[in-house]
Order: C-alpha cells, then sequence, then structure tokens
C-alpha cells in the first residue's frame, strides 16, 4: 500500500507544470517495452475483485536497454469499480546477458462501473480499445553499468488493448540527477 500511495504522489508531481521533474522530463533517461500475452490464469474473485495473472514477452524498443528483452508476470486485480490494479514483476536482459528486475505498481483505466461483471460473463468479448495505464516502477540489479537504477524510480504511462494482448509503455526517471 505505501508503493502505491507512493507511485500516486510522484505521478502527480511529475504532472505538475513547473517542477523540475516537469521541467526536464524529455531529458530524463527513459525506456520503451512493447510486450505480448502469452498466458493468462484466471485466479477467480478474490475479496478486492478479479484476480488476473498475465505472462508477456516483448521487446525494450526505444531508450535505455535499446535491443533488451523482456518477460514477467503481471497480477492483475481488476476492481468493482472496473479500475485494474498492477503488481508486476518483469526481468529485462540486455543483448550481453545483463538482468534488470523491474517491479512496477499502478492502475489500468478509470472507474466503469460494471466492468466487473462483464467480465465475468463467459460470452463477453473482450474490451478492444487501448486503456490507459500509469504507475511508478523500481529496479534490482548487479550491473555496474546500470547501478543507479537500484536507488532511483520510474514513473510510467501507456495502454495496454486486452482484446490484441498488447502492451506499449514508456517508462522515465524521476531523478532529477540522473542526466
Amino acid at each position: 500500500m505505501k508503493k502505491l500511495l507512493l507511485a500516486a504522489i510522484l505521478t502527480a508531481i511529475m504532472a505538475m507544470a513547473g517542477t523540475a521533474i516537469a521541467e526536464d522530463a524529455a531529458e530524463a533517461p527513459y525506456f520503451v517495452i512493447e510486450a505480448q500475452t502469452i498466458g493468462m490464469d484466471i485466479v477467480g474473485l478474490v475479496p478486492d475483485g478479479l484476480r488476473v495473472d498475465t505472462h508477456a514477452r516483448g521487446a525494450v524498443t526505444d531508450g535505455l536497454f535499446v535491443g533488451s528483452t523482456v518477460t514477467g508476470t503481471d497480477y492483475l486485480v481488476f476492481r468493482h469499480d472496473g479500475v485494474g490494479v498492477i503488481d508486476a514483476r518483469w526481468l529485462v536482459e540486455d543483448p550481453s546477458g545483463v538482468a534488470v528486475a523491474i517491479a512496477f505498481q499502478g492502475f489500468i483505466g478509470e472507474p466503469m462501473p460494471g466492468l466487473l461483471e462483464a467480465m465475468l460473463d463467459p460470452e463477453a468479448e473482450p474490451l478492444d480499445v487501448d486503456i490507459p495505464v500509469h504507475g511508478a516502477a523500481w529496479f534490482q540489479t548487479m550491473a555496474p553499468q546500470y547501478a543507479s537504477l537500484n536507488y532511483t524510480v520510474f514513473a510510467f504511462t501507456g495502454a495496454v488493448n486486452i482484446a490484441e494482448g498488447g502492451l506499449q509503455v514508456t517508462f522515465r526517471s524521476l531523478a532529477p540527477w540522473w542526466h
């Protein structure tokens, strides 16, 4: 819960006009992940909503880590108000074999009453629209060239298309000292 609060605060700060973070955002280190769902486990209804674990594979297509592969699992909970809560663990592996673990938390979409019930309908078709995602990411690595990732936070924004199983997300450093 503390990380979700931190993610919300950091995202709000990043969006505030006139802050050093917002003014320097275009120069901050970033990377773009494009991924595809390769599997899904429907855990079912839990107290907070519908739990779905999705497994994805993709690539870093721009910025830091460009050319790297990514794999991971998103532990998603679609709440009763229709908002999806992201709790993900991914691994980036660069072309030389160096690994960087990413943990990220955030949100999918906005409140959509009735979405949870629609998702539980066996006859329902998945939404074929790009749904916005946003949140924050933390890193762990022992690679010296990426050591500064161990003590910074990146914000992320992008979109997911549930019907296509596609995801495109841009991660950007919030560390004003890392330019």
